[in-house]
């Protein structure tokens, strides 16, 4: 029988998230797990929105500029997808907005955060120094571009449907072709991985897509739990739900991986950073480390919910 999270494990996530937790993660939690309306998940993004209609303010715990960021804004656009907000509501038809405004036409990429990142706390993979950040980030090739993709399409209702047709095409073969995808800490894998998942994707795309993602998830993945305390792919880094079109692939290490964040909750009832920023900015670190903590333990309470892994939904 598989192994779940047992019902005091849960209620102490569910307290820190409700004492500790940002408003957002604790209004996500409240959505998902406690049928609360959505309402309170747009009423906790407001505050992380500028009048460019793009979204800063650390909603991206590693970056802490208050500026609009192409990076903060698919974070925000994520939630109000979930949440079920139209195109036509005004979050996110301001997010859209600063998306076409902050675009580069000539390389078809969002710059992933603006330069003034430089001037706040933030992690040390996020400084730009004379366009390190694009050589870091694959000139945002995949990361965020392919998750904004998606987003676009699900909002499609207000964006022009050729300038949207040819930037997937874009995407997607830079996707195919691109050398990289899958090393490193394997966000872009999970970025690309959110495109293809995409459901109003067009099917020719989302294929060509799976053929790239599936034939690099088996080296890219690790399967050693010795890794998993370090900034690496584990399984659930790219595998949320067990309808996810490369779960098969990868399914026992799944079954590990689920064992593993069980096994690993902290005495508090968090799930932690297995990163830090080296030293730079202590104080600033220690603020994004608490928000991390609640933003983490709020998704693994839901990929261990989507698996049955929580004692009162295992079957």
């Amino acid at each position: 029988m598989a192994r779940t999270l047992g019902l005091a494990a849960f209620d102490r996530a569910r307290r820190f998230l409700e004492v500790e937790a940002r408003s957002l993660d604790r209004a996500l939690f409240e959505f998902r797990f406690e049928g609360a309306p959505a309402e309170a998940v747009a009423a906790a993004l407001v505050v992380y929105q500028n009048d460019d209609g793009g979204f800063g303010h650390a909603l991206e715990p590693d970056v802490r500029t208050p500026s609009s960021s192409a990076l903060a804004t698919g974070i925000a656009l994520q939630a109000l997808k979930e949440i079920g907000y139209p195109a036509s509501h005004d979050l996110v038809a301001g997010a859209i907005r600063y998306l076409a405004g902050s675009f580069y036409p000539v390389d078809q990429v969002w710059r992933a955060v603006p330069p003034d990142a430089n001037e706040h706390p933030h992690a040390p993979w996020w400084h730009d120094e004379d366009g390190s950040l694009a050589r870091t980030f694959d000139g945002y090739l995949i990361i965020p571009r392919a998750q904004l993709v998606g987003l676009l399409h699900h909002f499609s209702d207000s964006v022009p449907a050729q300038w949207l047709e040819d930037l997937t095409e874009r995407t997607v073969s830079d996707v195919e072709t691109i050398e990289a995808l899958g090393t490193g800490g394997g966000d872009d894998l999970a970025y690309a991985l959110a495109l293809a998942e995409e459901r109003t994707l067009p099917e020719q795309f989302r294929m060509r897509l799976l053929r790239r993602i599936r034939a690099v998830v088996p080296r890219a993945v690790s399967r050693d739990p010795a890794e998993w305390n370090s900034y690496c792919i584990h399984p659930l880094k790219i595998v949320h739900r067990p309808d996810s079109p490369v779960a098969d692939q990868i399914w026992d290490a799944i079954q590990a991986d689920l064992d593993y964040q069980i096994d690993h909750q902290h005495p508090e009832g968090t799930w932690e950073p297995v990163w830090t920023w080296g030293g730079a900015y202590p104080s600033a670190w220690e603020q994004a480390r608490q928000e991390w903590r609640g933003h983490l333990t709020l998704e693994t309470l839901t990929i261990l919910q989507a698996f049955g892994r929580i004692e009162a939904q295992a079957s």
